[in-house]
């Protein structure tokens, strides 16, 4: 299987191993799941501060 990614530089072609491996190098070292928790926590806040 082949992928087409668009990035910055450009559109890359890769095989999907390689797209996998890609991925993980650019998510390596983020903690998603607390910056998506902090991301609602903070959209949760401003709907209480307009419905209140």
């Amino acid at each position: 299987m082949l992928c087409l990614l668009e990035t910055p530089g450009g559109l890359v072609l890769m095989k999907r191993d390689q797209l996998r491996d890609h991925v993980r190098a650019e998510l390596a070292g983020l903690d998603l799941v607390s910056e998506l928790l902090a991301e609602r926590r903070f959209a949760a806040d401003a709907e209480d501060a307009t419905s209140g």
